[in-house]
């Protein structure tokens, strides 16, 4: 659980959730996102949800059975730990292990519809995130302790660093800093810059009129190309599925011929059917 202090330092510097970020692994949140929250700028709150808020609750009881899977003795972390040497990087790690100097802990709660991310071990965020705080804290060595919610599960990941990757992602969360943070240089905007945007204009000026640039007007050209594309596209999945609807009638699983599953047609609790294909792959 963060303190007051804590949540305030996360405005100052570049924090372990921000690192995956940097990296380009992010699930959430980009460069352009990143640059205008460490410079102050109106964004989007983050706002603790109640998976947030849960996994907090939860985070004490899978420390007591991390100890006592591993008989090693943690500490709680109750300040910003800042980088020795670049002080705009800080980290918040869940734990670090008493008499072992080159140990730490991280500890997520997975709800189900994350699980897939885990399938091949910790997914690369949170890599990313705990690379970080080898950064901050010297520490190369790291344990993720992980409660999987749907299935009631514990397990223990273990993931150790060398010196040269800290040292890389330190090479570009400096480059970050120095380049757009200190030089107020905006990042390019992404797919995921909306909320932003969004909140930095968050009204208009009936007084204003902006005349388009050429590359301006060829994105209002692209962007109606688009529209119409989608429209035509959402057309073509509507008349398949009405063909697999005919196909169907009021039956709830559909199978191909060898017996595996392609999708289920079922009635959901507000009462209407709906499709869930299995996708290829999954």
């Amino acid at each position: 659980m963060l303190t007051e202090q804590m949540l305030e330092d996360r405005k100052q510097g570049i924090m372990g959730s921000m690192a995956a970020i940097i990296v380009g692994v992010a699930r959430w949140g980009d460069l352009h996102w990143l640059y205008h929250w460490l410079i102050g700028s109106p964004t989007k709150p983050i706002v603790e949800t109640i998976m947030m808020s849960l996994g907090n609750f939860l985070e004490p009881f899978i420390a007591v059975w991390y100890a006592e899977q591993t008989g090693y003795k943690l500490q709680n972390v109750r300040r910003t730990i800042w980088h020795k040497k670049h002080k705009f990087i800080g980290g918040h790690p869940d734990r670090i292990i008493k008499g072992d100097r080159n140990r730490g802990l991280e500890i997520k709660c997975v709800f189900q519809r994350a699980e897939r991310d885990w399938e091949n071990g910790p997914p690369l965020y949170y890599i990313a995130q705990i690379k970080h705080y080898a950064l901050c804290t010297g520490r190369l060595k790291w344990d993720f302790a992980v409660l999987f919610m749907a299935h009631g599960s514990l397990k223990i990941f273990s993931v150790e660093f060398t010196k040269d990757d800290v040292q890389a992602l330190c090479d570009q969360e400096v480059a970050f800093w120095n380049e757009h943070v200190l030089a107020r240089n905006e990042p390019d905007v992404t797919h995921l810059s909306t909320d932003t945007l969004k909140q930095i204009w968050k009204t208009s000026d009936p007084e204003k009129t902006v005349v388009a640039d050429e590359a301006t007007q060829n994105y209002v050209e692209e962007r109606n190309k688009l529209d119409e594309s989608i429209k035509l596209f959402k057309d073509q999945k509507e008349l398949v599925e009405n063909k697999i609807r005919v196909r169907m009638q009021d039956g709830e699983l559909l199978v191909a011929s060898g017996g595996e599953t392609l999708t289920t047609y079922k009635t959901n609790k507000r009462g209407n059917r709906c499709f869930n294909f299995k996708k290829e792959g999954k």
